[in-house]
């Protein structure tokens, strides 16, 4: 049975895989030598989906965190996993050591992954002049 109960056990436990910096984005489910925010994301979702949860009910999402914190977009940018479970969205991610609820992060919103497209969309009011 899906429940809550599963999306804290695969944030904690792909959460306790050490970090480590990657100089381009390759989307791959982190291992056991780390990996970055997009490496815990897909692994997040790959462990998920391998439970039994239902593909299109988990979206890789990207965001910029601290808004005000970094004048370079870059150094601001983030992957996480989102999770629609009991009518709310969940965000897994490698900040936090539990699930959060999806409007209490203080993210600025960047791109979804849309299933039906099988490709990136951005968000409502999203910056469009970052790729």
């Amino acid at each position: 049975m899906i429940a809550l109960y599963d999306l804290k056990l695969v944030n904690t436990k792909v959460n306790l895989l050490p970090y480590k910096s990657e100089i381009a984005d390759d989307w791959s489910p982190i291992g056991a030598a780390g990996g970055d925010c997009d490496s815990y994301a897909t692994a997040k979702l790959q462990r998920l989906v391998q439970q039994g949860w239902p593909e299109r009910s988990l979206r890789l999402a990207c965001c910029f965190v601290e808004p005000s914190a970094a004048a370079d977009k870059r150094d601001r940018y983030h992957a996480v996993l989102l999770a629609d479970w009991d009518g709310q969205t969940w965000v897994l991610d490698n900040r936090y050591p539990l699930p959060m609820e999806y409007q209490m992060l203080p993210y600025e919103w960047h791109k979804f992954w849309n299933h039906d497209l099988n490709a990136w969309e951005y968000a409502d009011n999203a910056d469009r002049s970052y790729a």
